[in-house]
């Protein structure tokens, strides 16, 4: 079963996502960072670059956004239950022969839709197949595809589906997808998404043609709508929110898209913190750890590069199999599940290298793998697996939309820099004494030499350390006073002569 937990405090929202009572999804959204995957704009182009195959839009963001041929021509086709589509009936063409420059000029205006947040100095991914998700649907106006989520495996199942769609009047040069929610959806749910779908496209498209670029012609869902729209089943046992407003949104929002489930949402009272209730909070503060221990004793570390994330699996203390084989084995499997989970749950996304324990046998490796695959199927994030290579290391990409919960709550370490190490004392000594030598070599004032430090090498300087500098005080015959500052970082020091 299935909980739903919405916390609002100034400044922040947070859903907790418990599947039998075990945290599975969390999200985080700021007022201050505002979101803007899924919103639609009139955008002006402002350059094109053919030897880049894109173009820069102007949508009135910090940033402008960048959009690439492949997404204006035919772009690569998303998983179906994702809030992104693309029209695999689209004619396709060869990037290489095609310039972007043929397709779009400079001071042209087009309606375009973020996909991938700005992340870093680079803007927003943009498309010009605009989609609008819906609770049972996604409405892509720019295609014909009847098409139905790849996450619906039953064949039967899929079968009526794809029967009451094209059924439906939907509008001429129109497609759907059904999401997966839509199992064991009738007629009636899928009419009242597709009425609602098409005149939501119809008032954008109004817009667009009123509006002058750059505007923002439709605002995604905030969070609070989101979740509901995309998780909310029938599996979803209760949804507690904790803001009187909130509360009161979402119940009218459920009401119109899924009636059946109104009831389910409840307002929290109660003195004790919603998270703290549920003993979530603690959880969510395990999600920043770089360690996370398995039930068998084992463990995983995560390391995020810029450009790669690096996972390693690691026996611990478990030794409870019979044999060293079937250990390893039964950490691998734990870790798989949790693997899948921890990707999740950070919002990791760009190329996973897994480096499972070393199994001997094929079979072994098979099953390790399949669990892995069968994990990952519950993430709406697309992801790639590859299978073991010979040195039993798993590659895989999973979905870049935004940046990761933990780039969104923390910033490089001030004093190492996101390196995630400061030099030993010794070293910072050794550097000091070293610059003080040059400095007394080239400086002949007389004036007293002040060497400021951050507190920790001062102690050092005058007590371990001071042999060195009364050779150098010697060796110069000059006056040489340590000086202690707080503002200093660990490896800074500033080396002047007294006023």
């Amino acid at each position: 079963m299935q909980d739903i937990l919405i916390n609002i405090e100034a400044g922040e929202r947070r859903v907790a996502i418990l599947e039998n009572k075990k945290l599975e999804w969390y999200f985080v959204e700021r007022v201050t960072e505002k979101r803007i995957v899924g919103n639609i704009y009139k955008g002006k182009v402002s350059s094109v670059l053919n030897g880049m195959g894109a173009a820069f839009i102007d949508c009135g963001l910090e940033r402008n956004g960048f959009l690439y041929v492949t997404d204006i021509i035919a772009p690569a086709i998303v998983d179906e239950d994702s809030e992104f589509f693309s029209p695999p009936d689209s004619r396709r063409h060869d990037d290489a022969k095609t310039k972007i420059s043929d397709i779009i000029k400079k001071n042209q205006d087009v309606l375009v839709q973020v996909t991938k947040e700005g992340i870093g100095t680079k803007g927003a991914r943009l498309t010009t197949h605009v989609s609008l998700p819906g609770r049972y649907l996604v409405l892509m106006p720019t295609s014909k595809r009847i098409g139905v989520s790849r996450k619906i495996r039953d064949e039967a199942e899929r079968r009526r589906i794809k029967t009451i769609l094209h059924d439906i009047k939907i509008p001429k040069n129109m497609g759907v997808v059904a999401r997966t929610a839509a199992k064991d959806a009738g007629k009636r749910e899928f009419l009242r998404d597709v009425s609602y779908l098409v005149d939501t496209y119809n008032k954008i498209y109004s817009f667009s043609k009123k509006k002058p670029a750059p505007s923002l012609l439709f605002e995604e869902f905030d969070m609070g709508l989101k979740i509901i729209r995309d998780f909310l089943s029938d599996k979803t046992q209760k949804i507690v929110i904790d803001d009187k407003q909130e509360f009161k949104k979402l119940k009218s929002f459920t009401a119109r898209i899924s009636p059946k489930h109104k009831g389910k949402l409840a307002f929290y009272k109660e003195q004790t913190p919603l998270f703290e209730k549920y003993k979530v909070e603690k959880e969510i503060d395990k999600l920043f750890e770089r360690k996370i221990f398995l039930k068998c004793g084992g463990y995983i570390t995560i390391e995020q590069t810029e450009g790669m994330i690096a996972i390693d699996v690691n026996s611990g203390r478990f030794t409870g199999k019979k044999n060293l084989e079937d250990t390893i084995f039964k950490v691998n499997q734990e870790a798989a599940e949790e693997i899948a989970r921890q990707l999740r749950l950070r919002d990791i996304g760009g190329i996973v290298i897994i480096d499972f324990i070393d199994m001997e046998y094929k079979d072994h490796r098979k099953k390790v793998f399949s669990m892995l695959q069968n994990a990952l199927r519950q993430d709406k994030a697309r992801t790639n697996i590859i299978s073991f290579s010979e040195l039993n290391v798993v590659e895989m990409t999973r979905q870049r939309v935004r940046r990761s919960l933990e780039s969104e709550s923390y910033h490089d370490c001030p004093y190492c820099g996101g390196k995630g190490m400061v030099k030993s004392k010794l070293t910072v000594v050794t550097d000091i004494l070293r610059e003080l030598k040059t400095f007394l070599k080239t400086n002949r004032s007389r004036k007293t030499i002040e060497v400021k430090v951050h507190p920790s090498i001062a102690q050092r300087l005058v007590n371990e350390d001071a042999p060195a500098i009364d050779r150098l005080k010697n060796t110069f015959r000059r006056r040489i006073a340590i000086v202690s500052e707080d503002s200093l970082h660990p490896e800074e020091s500033k080396i002047e002569t007294t006023r």
